[in-house]
């Protein structure tokens, strides 16, 4: 079964069970997909992942603002949100994992250009990590 049948059996069973935040996420998501899918053609599981992970970090950012506004609602629905989201990423690497994938890269090149080194990391993390991490982990090598 492809990815998005799953998505869209997912969202049948939130239906069935009434989750209506669930519901309301990956009806959300599906049309992100599909919206997407207009622009660049039919899409793969791992460019539907990638977006994914792009509408993670705008969720969070989006909880920043609320924060800011003290909307402790929007939080609350924003974070629900996330939660539901990650269920269909991949397993995030820990710091530890991150660090020792930049060890590497030092170890392997002279480069000591911050782009550069963030281009090669993020190549072998592959959607593992999120970049702000990445970047935190080459900064602190370098240093």
């Amino acid at each position: 079964m492809d990815f998005k049948a799953q998505l869209m059996d997912k969202m049948k069973t939130a239906m069935k069970a009434r989750d209506s935040v669930r519901v309301s996420t990956l009806r959300y998501l599906l049309s992100e997909v599909k919206n997407t899918e207009i622009d660049e053609g039919e899409l793969t599981e791992e460019r539907i992942l990638k977006l994914i992970a792009k509408q993670v970090k705008q969720m969070k950012e989006g909880i920043e603002s609320f924060k800011l506004a003290g909307n402790a609602d929007a939080i609350e629905e924003e974070t629900q949100k996330i939660a539901i989201l990650e269920e269909f990423l991949p397993e995030q690497m820990s710091d530890e994992a991150i660090a020792a994938i930049v060890a590497e890269v030092l170890a392997s090149t002279e480069e000591r250009n911050m782009g550069k080194l963030m281009g090669m990391v993020m190549a072998k993390v592959s959607g593992k990590a999120d970049g702000n991490r990445v970047s935190a982990a080459v900064k602190s090598a370098l240093a």
